[in-house]
């Protein structure tokens, strides 16, 4: 059977690669250009309460702040990084709300495709505070909402694609299935604990 899967970030080009990806294998794809697209969502939401069900929810909110250049502490534009937050962060926490009762009647899959120059081990980020404050944001919201939905059976995809896209894809990656026994330790089963993977399937310390 057909899933249903929405993609939002489609702007950027893992997003909209990664609706090509379910697109080619029949899936029901739609998408949203970005995560606070409100008046898609408003379409969209039409048809996914037609269908009754949501199975994968992929999020790329990767907006850059205006400000990028390199600039000293207290010459930074706050409210520009503001804004970035409201745009990745917040838009992002308000889609996942909204769409979680479509989610929990579905196969309740959550994914995230971010940047690993966010992650603890691979910290390039220098330029645009905002950016890469909001993907560290990203990055703790999805562990925050592991600790809650994984008890209802919820798994947790987060993908930093390589650069030129070799290895793994992000669609490849947000649908692929790990075998676990609940009865099991968490350590025996990828789905029991939240990693960060890249392109070559290296976890990546967030």
């Amino acid at each position: 059977m057909n899933e249903i899967v929405l993609i939002a970030g489609v702007k950027f080009k893992e997003a909209a690669a990664t609706a090509e990806f379910f697109r080619n294998q029949g899936d029901i794809v739609y998408t949203l250009t970005h995560a606070d697209d409100k008046t898609g969502l408003e379409a969209v939401m039409k048809e996914l309460n037609t269908q009754g069900k949501l199975d994968y929810l992929i999020i790329q909110a990767e907006d850059k702040s205006i400000n990028i250049k390199p600039m000293g502490l207290g010459e930074l534009d706050y409210e520009d990084i503001a804004k970035t937050f409201d745009v990745n962060v917040g838009a992002t926490f308000e889609l996942v709300e909204t769409l979680l009762p479509l989610l929990r009647a579905g196969k309740k899959r959550i994914g995230l495709i971010t940047s690993a120059s966010t992650s603890i081990r691979c910290v390039t980020e220098t330029e645009d505070f905002g950016y890469a404050m909001s993907q560290a944001s990203l990055h703790m919201m999805w562990k925050q909402y592991f600790n809650k939905l994984r008890p209802e059976g919820f798994t947790f995809r987060c993908f930093s694609p390589n650069e030129g896209g070799s290895g793994i894809s992000a669609g490849k990656y947000m649908q692929m299935d790990f075998c676990y026994d609940p009865g099991e330790p968490y350590t025996h089963s990828e789905e029991n604990f939240i990693v960060m993977r890249d392109g070559w399937f290296r976890e990546i310390p967030w």
